[in-house]
This record gives C-alpha cells, sequence and structure tokens, in this order.
C-alpha cells in the first residue's frame, strides 16, 4: 500500500514538473477550442493564466501569441494577423501573467482597421489562436508588422520554439 502511495505521489509530481498549462478568459468564458465567443466579449484584452512551467527544463522563457491565421486573404496566399503577444514569461511561473507585452492588444472587432488593404475574405466568423512557446532569449522588439506570411515564420524569426499548447475561439465579426 505504501509503495503504491509512493509511486503515485512520484508520478504526479513528474507529471507537475513537464505539464503545462494555458488558461485564456474573457471575463468568465474560458477561451476552449473551437467554442463561440460574443465579439462584444473580446472588446479587453483576455486574462492569461499559465501552470506547470518546470524550472528544470532548458526553456527559461514562455510567449503567448494570439493570432487570427485567416485575417486576409490575397489571391493566392493566406496572412495572419497577430493581435496580442505576451513575452518573456518566466519559468517556474504559475498564475496571471504579468510580463511583457511585445505588442499590445487588438480586439477582432478592430483587426480589420488595422489591415491596409481591403480584405476581400467575406467570412464573418473568425477563428483565434493563443499559442504558447518557449523562447530562447528575452524579447523586447516589436514586429514590424502585425500582418505576417505565417505564424510559423514570426514564431521562428524571434527564436522561439515549437508550440506547447494551443487553445482557440471563434468570434462573428458581422
Amino acid at each position: 500500500m505504501a509503495t503504491s502511495v509512493v509511486s503515485s505521489l512520484v508520478f504526479f509530481s513528474l507529471l507537475a514538473q513537464v505539464s503545462v498549462g494555458l488558461l485564456v478568459q474573457y471575463g468568465s468564458t474560458t477561451v476552449g477550442n473551437g467554442n463561440f465567443i460574443p465579439l462584444s466579449s473580446t472588446d479587453a484584452a483576455p486574462t492569461v493564466d499559465i501552470q506547470g512551467f518546470g524550472k528544470n527544463g532548458t526553456a527559461r522563457l514562455f510567449s503567448v501569441v494570439m493570432a487570427d491565421q485567416k485575417a486576409l486573404v490575397a489571391p493566392n496566399k493566406v496572412y495572419p494577423y497577430i493581435n496580442f503577444w505576451i513575452a518573456n514569461i518566466p519559468a517556474g511561473s504559475t498564475g496571471a501573467v504579468k510580463s511583457s507585452i511585445l505588442e499590445p492588444y487588438v480586439a477582432p472587432s478592430n483587426t480589420s482597421k488595422n489591415i491596409p488593404y481591403q480584405n476581400p475574405f467575406s467570412a464573418k466568423n473568425h477563428t483565434y489562436d493563443f499559442v504558447l512557446v518557449p523562447q530562447r532569449n528575452p524579447l523586447v522588439k516589436p514586429m514590424d508588422s502585425r500582418i505576417v506570411n505565417s505564424l510559423a515564420d514570426i514564431i521562428q524569426q524571434y527564436h522561439c520554439g515549437s508550440p506547447l499548447q494551443t487553445v482557440s475561439f471563434t468570434t462573428s465579426l458581422a
């Protein structure tokens, strides 16, 4: 009996060290993969909570990037728009994120106002992803443009690692 209790404690201790959690909320509404959040609920920046960042890994800093992956559709290309980027989240952090804002929050209702040309994409529903990535170095330089070739390219350009977790929601821009 004592052996199984010890084994369980060791297992859960190891799980706690490697488990990463990302909780994003607009007020009392939690962002969960594929859920619909009314546009009016996304006017203010969400709260971003993290948990389970072990201090023993190689990553010492993390970022959370919010992007509309299909903000602009051109004839042969789809361009994401970076709505929000929280950087330099220390490993070992838990609770509400209070780190560097690399790109201040732009609400989904204001995204189209920041795209310099008419979006030919007429879909009224857009999906917004929050992506948690490890950083190699502290980030301080804002992006040249929030419209990017791909989310993967900008994450690589800023020397961040592969996504650890993604949560997303859909809202109607019409």
